[in-house]
This record gives C-alpha cells, sequence and structure tokens, in this order.
C-alpha cells in the first residue's frame, strides 16, 4: 500500500475538491481502516486492533473492580 497522497490526492482532480474530495477522502479511510494489514499491528487491520484494545481494557477495567 502506498501513502494516502500516492493512492488518492495526486492522482484525483475534482471540480469541488471539498466535497468531492472530502467524500472520496472519507471512503478512502473506511477501505483503508477495515482491510488494510499493518505488520506493525500484528497484521491486523486498523479496525481489528481497535477491537482488540477495546476488548483488552474493558477486561482490564473488570479486573480493576
Amino acid at each position: 500500500m502506498r501513502t494516502m497522497k500516492e493512492e488518492l490526492l495526486w492522482l484525483c482532480e475534482w471540480r469541488d475538491p471539498y466535497y468531492e474530495g472530502s467524500a472520496t477522502l472519507a471512503v478512502w479511510i473506511e477501505q483503508y481502516n477495515e482491510s488494510y494489514l499493518h505488520s506493525a499491528l500484528g497484521y491486523n487491520t486498523p479496525n481489528q486492533q481497535e477491537e482488540v484494545y477495546n476488548l483488552t481494557m474493558r477486561t482490564l477495567l473488570e479486573i480493576a473492580c
């Protein structure tokens, strides 16, 4: 995977960068968070890693109480 600039911003020319650009960026971010596997996250997606983090924090809070 390349950077957002390489995959999105440099490739697109929008008539209305604010409206079209923000909508396209929102879709790109959603796809990135759902499908991009990060080696730094143990080859999990950002969404998967967030779920693991939330479960871990919930468990730690339950243990502490």
